[in-house]
C-alpha cells in the first residue's frame, strides 16, 4: 500500500523519533548522581577526563599553587561491565601518594558529597575506544609514581611572581630529579603524557592531543607541567558535563560549568 500524500516519510519518521528521543534524553538533566551512575556506561566514554574541587586544604592550595578553578585531574579507566558483575565507574589518577585507580563514585556521592566535578571527552577521528584503552595501559604502567611536587611549585613561583622566562629555562634544563627519582607527574601532566604516548603509539599526529593552549611542540618538561586549567580550558576537548552536590547537570562550556559548580546556574 503507498502512502497518502500527507504521510511522513520512513526517513522523515525516523528522524523526528532520534530527534524526540534526544529532547527526552535532555530534560533528565539535572539528574541525581545515583541514576548517572547507574547508567554510566550510557553518559561516560573510556578516556573521559574529570576534573574536581573541593573545599579542602588540600584542594585550595593546589589552586592557589596552579592558578587553576579545578585542582585535580583523572581519567575514566573503566566503566561498570553488568556481565561481569562489577557497576562501578573507575579512574586512574596521579596522587600525593602515587598514581593509582579510584572508584569515581566516592568523588561525588553520599550523603554530603564534597567533590565538585567538570567532566571533558577528547572527540574525533582516531580517538576510538582502542586509543583510550591504549591511553589507559600506558598510565597504568606508571602505578605508584610519585607525584611531582617540585614542579608544582615551579609552576606556582612562574604564576605568581611572574618570572616565566626564568622557570621556561629552568624548563629546558634536565631534570634534576629524575638523576636520582622515577618519572614523576602532577595530575593533569599525567593525562597529557597518556594522550601524548597513545598517539605517538597510533600514528596521530601528536599536535592534535596537545592540550596546553600555544604550545605545538611541547618538550617533556611543558607535556609533564600541564596544570587543571590547560585542560579545562584546552580548545582539543569538549565539556560534557558538571556535578555539583549530589546532582549532575550537562555542561556546554568552561564557563558554564563554573556557573553550574558555583552554584550560579
Amino acid at each position: 500500500m503507498l502512502p497518502n500524500a500527507g504521510d511522513s516519510a520512513p526517513g522523515e519518521q525516523v528522524a523526528r523519533l532520534a530527534s524526540e528521543k534526544m529532547r527526552q534524553e535532555r530534560k533528565q538533566f539535572p539528574m541525581t548522581v545515583k541514576a548517572f551512575f547507574d547508567d554510566a556506561d550510557r553518559y561516560l566514554n573510556r578516556g573521559d577526563i574529570l576534573l574536581s574541587r573541593s573545599p579542602l586544604l588540600a584542594s585550595r592550595l593546589i589552586r592557589f599553587a596552579s592558578n587553576s578553578f579545578f585542582s585535580h585531574a583523572a581519567l575514566v579507566f573503566l566503566l561498570p561491565q553488568h556481565r561481569e558483575h562489577f557497576t562501578n565507574t573507575f579512574v586512574i589518577e596521579s596522587l600525593f601518594k602515587g598514581v593509582g585507580i579510584a572508584n569515581l563514585e566516592t568523588y561525588v556521592s553520599g550523603r554530603n558529597p564534597i567533590e565538585d566535578v567538570g567532566i571533558l571527552r577528547m572527540e574525533g577521528e582516531g580517538f576510538t575506544q582502542d586509543f583510550f584503552k591504549r591511553a589507559n595501559g600506558i598510565l597504568l604502567n606508571e602505578v605508584n609514581k610519585p607525584y611531582d611536587f617540585p614542579r608544582l611549585w615551579r609552576i606556582a613561583f612562574s604564576t605568581f611572581f611572574g618570572l616565566q622566562q626564568a622557570v621556561q629555562r629552568l624548563q629546558r634544563r634536565p631534570n634534576i630529579y629524575r638523576r636520582w627519582m622515577p618519572r614523576q607527574f602532577i595530575c593533569s601532566g599525567f593525562i597529557q603524557f597518556g594522550y601524548f604516548q597513545a598517539a605517538q603509539n597510533d600514528g596521530i599526529d601528536t599536535k592534535r592531543v596537545v592540550l596546553r593552549r600555544g604550545v605545538v611542540n611541547p618538550s617533556p618538561d611543558e607535556m609533564m607541567g600541564t596544570t587543571p586549567e590547560d585542560l579545562a580550558t584546552s580548545d582539543k576537548l569538549t565539556w560534557k558535563y558538571a556535578i555539583r552536590r549530589g546532582w549532575v547537570y550537562e555542561a556546554a562550556s568552561y564557563e558554564e560549568a563554573k556557573r553550574v559548580i558555583s552554584g550560579a546556574q
